[in-house]
């Protein structure tokens, strides 16, 4: 990887850092202080909230030492130790929202949520298969598309950061939440499925015949 690429890719984690930092921090201080609503426990739900938020600081710090390839050539062992940390509480994060999100009070929000929560099982889980099966190619694929999700929180949070100019056309304010909800996941998955698949397909397609 070249120079420019690797500052690249340092600046695009360094952003996703602090964003994360920021809207995790918010979050703990929101289910801290909210007011459960009626007939809602502790038990019955605040611990999920609480329980999802703390499986994301160990996804987002050990993604970008995953993505490193300089620390997967150097310290594998390292690499594989991290990896099943990484997937394990992604594993868990993914079973949590699943639990959230299909008991979730906004029912705009209750299928998009559900949805890709099973989404994101799906992919941890295929990834943990591929590196058993030393399919590391696929392997990659799926941590990448787990990791795109897992950011989800980061991509809404900006997103809503933007509602004026991105969603401003939608004058419904629960429609607007419903249509954040869909697009935090589908956007990050269309950019990975472009990049991984499409693109280099689209480039033999196109390259030039060698008759």
């Amino acid at each position: 990887m070249n120079a420019t690429r690797r500052w690249g890719w340092a600046l695009f984690w360094l952003i996703i850092a602090v964003a994360a930092a920021s809207f995790l921090t918010d979050s703990f201080r929101f289910i801290a202080t909210r007011e459960a609503p009626t007939g809602e426990t502790f038990w019955g739900r605040q611990i999920w909230y609480f329980a999802h938020v703390a499986l994301a600081i160990p996804v987002l710090l050990i993604a970008p030492i995953q993505f490193a390839a300089s620390v997967r050539g150097r310290w594998p062992w390292l690499h594989r130790a991290l990896g099943r940390v990484y997937l394990a509480a992604s594993l868990l994060g993914g079973l949590s929202a699943l639990h959230l999100g299909s008991t979730i009070a906004a029912q705009e929000t209750q299928v998009p949520l559900t949805l890709f929560a099973a989404v994101w099982i799906g992919f941890v889980v295929l990834a943990w298969q591929a590196a058993r099966r030393k399919r590391f190619d696929l392997h990659r694929g799926f941590v990448i598309r787990a990791t795109a999700i897992a950011l989800s929180f980061v991509w809404v949070r900006m997103m809503a950061a933007g509602d004026g100019v991105l969603l401003a056309f939608i004058e419904n304010a629960e429609l607007r939440a419903a249509t954040r909800g869909w697009l935090s996941f589908v956007l990050p998955l269309l950019v990975v499925e472009a990049w991984l698949s499409w693109w280099p397909a689209a480039k033999l397609l196109f390259a030039p015949r060698r008759d």
